[in-house]
C-alpha cells in the first residue's frame, strides 16, 4: 500500500508541476493568479490588470503582484525545488547573482549559472531523516525502560516511606520510654557521686588548709629572726616586700598595717599572725630563699621551733614538700627531727655522711611525689559503682534509640526530597538522579550530576567550582522538559552567582556533548538522553512538494 501511494504521488507530481501560474508562485497559490480576470492584491487593497503581474513594477502594497521579480522588497518568491523541500525567499533576492533555490529558479535571467542539486539534497535529507527516525526509535525503547524503572522506583520509595513513618512512631515511643528510665536511674547515681565527690573535696580542702597553716607557720618563723616566738616591727621592716609606697624602706605605719596592730602594740604572736596577718600576705609573701632566686628545689631550712625534747637536723628536702609528705603519712618527724637529751653528745650528729645517706634514702622514697601533681580522687565504693553501671546501661539504651530515630528521620527526609522532584510526566528522567556525567574541553572538565549540581574544574588541576545547584525545569511552555536550570552557584568576582542551562535532546545514551558560556557566569550544557526521545511516527512516503 505504501509503495502504491508513493508511486501514485510520483505520477501526479509532473502533472501538478505544469499547472499554469506566474513565475515565483506556489502551486497552492495558483488559483489567485488567473490570466482572464484582473489580479486582486492578496491583502485585498486593490485590483490591477493581470498584465501588471511580474512586470517588474510594484503595484500592490504587499508585493503580491511581483512574485517573480525583485521589484517589491516585501514580495515572496517560491522555489519549487522539485526533489527537495520547497521554500519561499524574499523577492529582492531574485536575480541578485546568488543561487538561493537549489533548482536555480530564482536566477532565471541567467546572470549566473546555478546547478540544480535538489535531488542530491533531497537524498541527503531523506537519509538524515531516516537516521533521526532510527535514533528516535532506539532511544524511545530505552525511554520506555526508564519510564518503567522510574515508576517502579517511585512506588518502592512511597512504600518505604510508609514503613518508615510507622517505624518512626514506634521509635519515638521507645525513645520516650528509655529516656524516662534514664532519668529515673541517673538521680540516685548523681546523688551518690556527688556525695563521694563532696567527701573527697572536704578531704582536699582540709589538706589544703593544713598546708596553708604550715606555710603560715613557716612564714612566721622565717620572719621571727630572734626566735622569741613573735614577729615585731623591726623584723617585718626587714622585708622589703612590705614597702607599700616603694620608697626604699618599710616604715612603721606600713609595718603596723601588715601586722594588723595599733600604735600601742609592736609585735604579734603566732595566733594573731595566722588569723590576721597571713590571709593578707599569703599571695605575695616570698621566703628569703625565694627572694634570692635559689629555685624551688634549693635547700630551705624550716624555721619551725623544735618541740620539747627534739631538735632539728638539717635535711635537703624543701620544707613545704616535707610537710606535704607528712600530711600523706609518707614523712615522719624522725626524718627531720631527732630526740634530744641534755646529755647527748651533739657531735654524734656532725657526721655529714650519715645525714646525706638519710637524705638520699628519703629522696628516693618520695621522689615520685615531688612533681606537684594533685592526688587522684579515690575510686567510688561498690554501691556507687553499681549505680553508675545501671545508669550507663540506661544511657546507652537511650543513645541507641535516639540514633535509630534520627536515622529514620534522615531516611524519611531523603525519600521526601526524592518524591518531591519532577522526573517528567512518566518518571523517565529519574534515570539521571544520582548519576554524574563529565565533558572535557581544552581547558576544563565539566560535570553534571542530575538533579543535584553542575561543576567545573581546571583540566590542569585545581579546585572544583560549583556552577549551579538544581533549580527547576526551564523549557518552553509547550515543551517544559526541553531544558534544566541549575542556579545559585559560586559567585563570580564582581559578578553574579554562576548558573547553568542544560539543553536536552534525544540521544542513545546520557552524556554531555558540549559546553559554552553565552554570557558572563551563565553557562550552557548540551545534553543527550533517551528520556528526550519521542515515539516515532508511522513511516510514510516522502512528498517533495509541500504544496500537495
Amino acid at each position: 500500500m505504501l509503495v502504491f501511494v508513493f508511486t501514485a504521488l510520483s505520477l501526479l507530481s509532473p502533472c501538478l508541476a505544469t499547472i499554469p501560474r506566474p513565475r515565483g508562485v506556489a502551486i497552492s497559490m495558483a488559483s489567485f493568479y488567473k490570466p482572464d480576470v484582473p489580479f486582486q492584491c492578496l491583502d485585498g487593497s486593490k485590483q490591477v490588470p493581470f498584465e501588471y503581474v511580474n512586470d517588474d513594477y510594484c503595484d500592490c502594497p504587499d508585493g503580491s503582484d511581483e512574485p517573480g521579480t525583485s521589484a517589491c522588497t516585501n514580495g515572496k518568491f517560491h522555489c519549487t525545488n522539485a526533489g527537495y523541500r520547497p521554500i519561499n525567499i524574499l523577492s529582492s533576492r531574485v536575480n541578485d547573482g546568488i543561487c538561493d533555490c537549489c533548482d536555480g529558479s530564482d536566477e532565471w535571467e541567467g546572470n549566473i549559472e546555478c546547478v540544480n542539486n535538489c535531488k542530491e539534497l533531497g537524498r541527503k535529507m531523506r537519509e538524515d531523516r531516516e537516521k533521526q527516525m532510527q535514533l528516535q526509535d532506539s532511544g524511545y525503547k530505552v525511554k520506555l525502560q526508564y519510564m518503567e524503572e522510574g515508576k517502579k522506583r517511585r512506588a518502592e520509595k512511597r512504600a518505604e516511606m510508609e514503613t518508615l513513618e510507622q517505624s518512626k512512631v514506634e521509635l519515638e515511643a521507645l525513645k520516650n520510654e528509655v529516656e524516662a528510665r534514664k532519668i529515673e536511674v541517673e538521680g540516685p547515681e548523681k546523688e551518690a557521686k556527688e556525695k563521694h565527690e563532696q567527701a573527697w573535696k572536704e578531704v582536699q580542702e582540709a589538706k589544703k588548709a593544713e598546708l596553708d597553716k604550715i606555710k603560715a607557720e613557716t612564714a612566721f618563723y622565717e620572719m621571727d629572726e630572734n626566735k622569741d616566738n613573735r614577729v615585731d616591727l623591726v623584723e617585718i621592716k626587714a622585708h622589703a616586700q612590705f614597702d607599700v609606697d616603694n620608697n626604699g624602706e618599710v616604715c612603721d605605719s606600713e609595718a603596723r598595717e601588715h601586722l594588723e596592730i595599733g600604735e600601742e602594740a609592736d609585735h604579734v604572736d603566732l595566733e594573731h599572725f595566722m588569723e590576721k596577718v597571713w590571709p593578707n600576705i599569703r599571695d605575695f609573701y616570698k621566703s628569703p630563699a625565694e627572694q634570692e632566686d635559689k629555685g624551688d628545689n634549693q635547700e630551705i631550712e624550716p624555721k619551725l621551733p623544735p618541740r620539747p625534747g627534739r631538735r632539728y637536723v638539717k635535711n635537703k628536702l624543701p620544707m613545704i614538700e616535707r610537710k606535704k609528705l607528712q600530711m600523706r603519712g609518707k614523712y615522719t618527724e624522725d626524718d627531720g627531727y631527732i630526740d634530744h637529751e641534755e646529755d647527748d653528745d651533739e657531735d654524734e650528729f656532725d657526721d655529714d655522711d650519715d645525714i646525706d645517706d638519710d637524705d638520699d634514702e628519703e629522696e628516693n622514697r618520695v621522689g615520685e611525689n615531688k612533681t606537684g601533681e594533685e592526688e587522684a580522687m579515690p575510686e567510688y565504693d561498690d554501691e556507687t559503682k553499681q549505680l553508675i553501671a545501671v545508669a550507663d546501661a540506661a544511657r546507652k539504651q537511650f543513645t541507641d534509640a535516639d540514633n535509630a530515630l534520627r536515622d529514620a528521620e534522615n531516611a524519611i527526609r531523603d525519600l521526601q526530597n526524592y518524591l518531591n522532584l519532577d522526573y517528567g510526566p512518566n518518571e523517565e528522567f529519574s534515570a539521571l538522579k544520582g548519576n554524574c556525567y563529565e565533558y572535557t574541553d581544552r581547558e576544563y572538565t565539566y560535570k553534571l550530576c542530575g538533579f543535584e549540581k553542575a561543576t567545573q574544574r581546571p583540566k590542569a588541576g585545581g579546585s572544583e567550582t560549583t556552577l549551579g545547584n538544581w533549580g527547576k525545569w526551564e523549557g518552553t511552555p509547550e515543551d517544559k522538559y526541553a531544558a534544566q536550570k541549575y542556579e545559585n552557584g559560586q559567585s563570580c568576582w564582581n559578578g553574579p552567582n554562576r548558573s547553568v542551562k542544560v539543553n536536552m535532546k534525544c540521544g542513545l545514551e546520557n552524556k554531555v556533548t558540549g559546553t559554552s558560556e553565552p554570557s558572563r557566569c551563565e553557562y550552557a550544557f548540551d545534553f543527550e538522553t533517551p528520556a528526550r526521545c519521542t515515539e516515532p511516527p508511522a513511516r510514510a512516503s516522502d512528498d517533495t512538494h509541500d504544496e500537495l
